[in-house]
């Protein structure tokens, strides 16, 4: 068979399907043609308590009817309603605000606590007699090794109140 005898003969077949869906021997067919009677009957009495007359059509529209009511009525209920949180994606706004303020607090400390520890440190090679300047050049060569970006160092300068606790500290110490 050549491959436009293929072609034709699937759109033939193609063109034949709808009738041979909507043919009776179908069960789709059946379904969407005949009507239906549907009852609920009293169990004790045999006696009916409701009926209705439903056509395949019928209960596809209802179905479908009811599928959407209940897709736009858990849409509402999810948008309006603190339920929204527990999707993932959407957030309280209040806690995305708490977040960046504790991430900026936590920073500062950080940055505060860092400050701490190198004053702490500067005091302490101070009463060792050490040069504070020698250990922050020796942290900036460091740096400079592990670090990729090429940043110029900030040299230390001692402040005036540097100069006076250290002879402060000299002075003690010489008179002991």
């Amino acid at each position: 068979m050549k491959f436009k005898e293929k072609i034709k003969s699937f759109f033939i077949s193609a063109k034949r399907f709808p009738k041979r869906l909507w043919n009776g021997r179908h069960v789709i067919g059946d379904l969407v043609k005949h009507k239906h009677r549907f009852v609920v009957l009293d169990t004790d009495t045999y006696k009916e308590k409701i009926s209705f007359q439903l056509s395949g059509i019928n209960i596809f529209v209802f179905l479908g009817v009811t599928s959407l009511v209940l897709v736009f009525l858990t849409a509402l209920l999810l948008a309006f309603t603190p339920l929204r949180e527990l999707i993932p994606g959407y957030s309280n706004t209040g806690m995305v605000k708490q977040t960046y303020e504790n991430a900026r607090v936590i920073d500062s400390l950080e940055e505060e606590l860092k400050a701490q520890e190198e004053l702490l440190a500067d005091i302490q090679d101070i009463m060792l007699g050490k040069d504070p300047a020698e250990r922050h050049a020796a942290e900036v060569s460091e740096h400079k090794k592990t670090d990729s970006v090429k940043t110029k160092p900030t040299p230390y300068v001692r402040s005036k109140a540097d100069t006076l606790l250290r002879r402060d500290i000299e002075g003690r110490a010489k008179r002991q």
